[in-house]
């Protein structure tokens, strides 16, 4: 992926640096197929967790998974508007 550098000179450059992240990211797939992507990951993190036993951190990463996907999900709805 091709990154850029920006000087933070006010939340306005922050917010067109953020969103120029995000552009690529969804340019590679599509929402829908992101939040499929992600439901794989997640459900194959489960599984491996059963199999290893107590994990920590487990809430945080469902957390982690859960914006993840409804950042996704939000995505798309702007995309379908």
């Amino acid at each position: 992926m091709n990154t850029k550098t920006h000087s933070i000179e006010s939340p306005d450059s922050m917010r067109e640096a953020y969103g120029e992240q995000v552009q690529q990211l969804f340019e590679v797939n599509i929402p829908a197929e992101m939040v499929e992507h992600l439901w794989e990951i997640y459900s194959g993190f489960q599984s491996f967790d059963q199999e290893t036993g107590f994990n920590p951190r487990k809430l945080n990463i469902f957390y982690t998974f859960r914006d993840l996907l409804l950042f996704c999900q939000r995505i798309e709805s702007m995309k379908a508007a």
